[in-house]
């Protein structure tokens, strides 16, 4: 894929960066971006001066647009969420443009059309990374992270602390004993899930979800059928993570219109995976979870395949019951 990288500042500053084949770098100031008549496929900008960040996000509202901060905790940000996908910080290493720009790639790799990939990039109820969830993936970058330096960073939010517990302690989830400690949630959740669970509560924090349950029965129903699958830990942390990304993009689809309504909640979810930086394989784990055919090909698309057939639990339909009888699950199902 090749692609353009604007870098917006003021005065105009040049980043010294080696980008991948295909791709180049330019930099201008603010009047010179909004003279612009492309859409970059990634803008940067460290402005946080309004309205300049709103006249910009507004200009290339079908790029990828990062802003980069010196503190991504500072509540000046917060009227920015939603026209911004990715923080970064201030000033921008060179280092850190090729993952974005491995961003850019696999949200091509995706095969959305460009109307629809520009609807879902445009659209302004589309759920944004908050500052909280910049800091934790920081944290989660690093292998020997602690997991009390993970609960502090939580527990600064109250509302967050509660959603977490609430879930780690849910019934659906099936564990046996009770926990008061963040840092049990998180042992409990993993570390890969807990990044989604933070992204997807930050969403549902601010809308009407309807069945605030639903997302959790589902969590529920990928865990016992990880369980009657034998997942290993990573496999069913994936599960879990593409199960969160599934309901998130029935989410998205919920008040969309236009091309973008056509889309399934499994093509969202993964647009929304790919565009905050996860990793392809949860992506392809939930575009492959659509049917029963690719489904089968591998154990966490199949967990949630199973998982979601179970929402409502429903008799299984003649294929899906002989996969059921040859997994020995059959019995968990309604009889015919």
């Amino acid at each position: 894929m090749a692609g353009h990288l604007l870098w917006i500042s003021d005065p105009a500053t040049a980043i010294q960066a080696v980008l991948p084949q295909g791709w180049q770098l330019s930099g201008t100031d603010p009047a010179g971006a909004l003279q612009l008549t492309d859409s970059p496929a990634l803008v940067i900008t460290d402005l946080t001066q309004s309205p300049l960040v709103d006249d910009i996000a507004r200009h290339f509202a079908h790029s990828i647009r990062v802003l980069a901060v010196p503190d991504c905790q500072d509540e000046q940000l917060l009227p920015y969420l939603q026209h911004y996908h990715l923080f970064c910080l201030q000033p921008v290493p060179a280092e850190s443009l090729p993952g974005l720009i491995d961003v850019a790639t696999a949200l091509d790799a995706l095969g959305l059309s460009e109307r629809c990939r520009n609807q879902l990039l445009a659209c302004s109820h589309l759920p944004l990374i908050p500052p909280l969830v910049s800091q934790l993936q920081q944290l989660l970058l690093d292998p020997d992270v602690r997991i009390d330096k993970l609960a502090e960073l939580i527990e600064q939010d109250a509302v967050l602390s509660a959603r977490l517990l609430q879930l780690a302690n849910s019934a659906y989830m099936g564990f046996n004993q009770e926990t008061y400690s963040i840092q049990m949630a998180i042992s409990r959740l993993g570390l890969s899930l807990l990044y989604g669970v933070v992204l997807a509560l930050s969403v549902s924090q601010d809308r009407d979800s309807g069945d605030g349950l639903a997302g959790v029965r589902l969590a529920g129903h990928c865990r016992q059928v990880g369980q009657w699958l034998g997942l290993d830990q990573a496999a069913m942390e994936q599960m879990m993570l593409a199960a969160l990304f599934y309901q998130l993009g029935q989410a998205l689809l919920q008040s969309a219109d236009g091309e973008v309504s056509a889309l399934t909640a499994a093509q969202a979810g993964a647009f929304m995976l790919t565009l905050w930086g996860f990793a392809a394989p949860v992506a392809k784990l939930l575009l492959a979870q659509q049917s029963l055919q690719q489904a089968a090909k591998q154990p966490a698309a199949l967990g949630l395949y199973l998982a979601r057939s179970r929402q409502p639990l429903r008799v299984p339909e003649p294929a899906l019951e002989k996969v059921l009888q040859k997994l020995g699950l059959l019995q968990h199902w309604p009889a015919t």
